[in-house]
């Protein structure tokens, strides 16, 4: 013992055993503490996966993104195909409640984007020979042009694995941008089964849905399906491009009292002071509804889509050259999309517009 400690011992007492408390404290301390888990700590760890897989297996993805299930069984579409077909060839595919369609607004002229239905109709207790009144839309390649129950009519259309008919009334069921499933005769708008008067007519009728979906409707796609399906028949739900629905039905037009450029074509009787672009109209509509009144134009068998060329209407002008020479343009204000001309010439022999090849 040192001089120090032995004065130390003497003021304060023997500190030894503090000392060692001191150090065994400093030693604890630097020491890496043992990490403890309990028990309840253990079974929450232990729970966390089980409660997230049996998420993932109660959700129904259906909602969700259907498609990422992965392949399954495909859609067979011709046997269907064959009895829509043969049903239409019958004429028993739909059975069209005309007083329904009079109950549209009925038009005193038609003009402009409108346009007359070649299919006429009477009913009992009128003697008035009446036509359905067709809109062409408005930009109908830059917006969403039609709206779930509108009622439209299409081209005949075989392109798809169903087909669309000239002559049949379908309805608006789905949009750009639903996504459509359906199968085994079910069907479901954005996850939820669709409810509309044609779903109940449908069921109603006995009437059975046929197509095979499970995708989102492009920016210029439409699910049509018949306004007036026949009792106990099989109906396609036909996924149909924008630029195949001839436009939207949206009034009735009599022969006996409307005036309209299509009913003075239909009676032959084209002695009105017609504009150049109505001329143009007409010279598309004779060739797309096939009555072959106007002489052929060699440059319209150039053209695969004299369609489109009646529907886009909204996209084109009329521009005078001269006072026996107008253009018709048009211009769609797309990049990559070229603008197309026309030129109309008035033929003094026929005292009518006509185009110049």
């Amino acid at each position: 013992m040192n001089d120090f400690k032995s004065k130390l011992d003497q003021m304060m007492g023997d500190t030894s055993k503090q000392e060692r408390r001191i150090k065994q404290r400093v030693h604890e301390r630097l020491e890496t503490p043992t990490k403890r888990f309990s028990l309840q700590a253990l079974l929450v760890s232990a729970a966390i996966p089980l409660v997230a897989l049996f998420l993932i297996l109660t959700i129904d993805p259906m909602n969700y993104l259907s498609s990422d299930k992965g392949p399954g069984v495909p859609y067979d579409p011709l046997d269907d195909l064959a009895q829509i077909s043969a049903l239409h060839k019958k004429k028993q595919l739909s059975a069209i409640n005309y007083e329904e369609l009079l109950a549209l607004p009925h038009f005193d002229q038609v003009d402009g984007l409108y346009y007359i239905d070649v299919e006429k109709f009477s009913v009992e207790g009128s003697s008035d020979t009446f036509h359905t009144v067709v809109e062409r839309k408005e930009n109908l390649f830059d917006e969403v042009v039609y709206k779930a129950g509108d009622i439209v009519r299409t081209m005949t259309n075989t392109t798809s694995h169903l087909p669309t008919y000239m002559d049949t009334y379908y309805e608006v069921i789905a949009v750009p941008g639903d996504r459509v499933v359906l199968k085994n005769g079910e069907l479901t708008i954005n996850g939820k089964p669709l409810q509309s008067e044609l779903m109940d007519l449908y069921e109603k009728q006995e009437v059975t849905i046929v197509g095979g979906y499970d995708q989102l409707l492009n920016a210029r796609e439409y699910l049509l399906l018949n306004h007036f399906p026949a009792n106990e028949t099989v109906q396609g739900a036909t996924i149909t491009p924008v630029h195949k629905i001839y436009g939207q039905v949206v009034g009735v037009a009599t022969e006996e009292r409307t005036e309209s450029i299509y009913f003075d074509y239909l009676s032959g009787q084209l002695t009105g002071n017609y504009t150049p672009e109505q001329y143009f109209d007409l010279y598309l509509y004779d060739d797309l509804f096939g009555f072959g009144d106007f002489p052929e134009t060699p440059i319209f068998t150039q053209i695969s889509r004299l369609g489109e060329l009646f529907l886009e209407a909204s996209y084109r002008k009329e521009v005078s050259i001269s006072e026996n020479e107008v253009q018709i343009r048009y211009q769609y204000g797309r990049e990559g999309v070229a603008e197309q001309v026309f030129t109309m010439m008035w033929d003094a022999s026929s005292s009518r517009w006509i185009i110049q090849e």
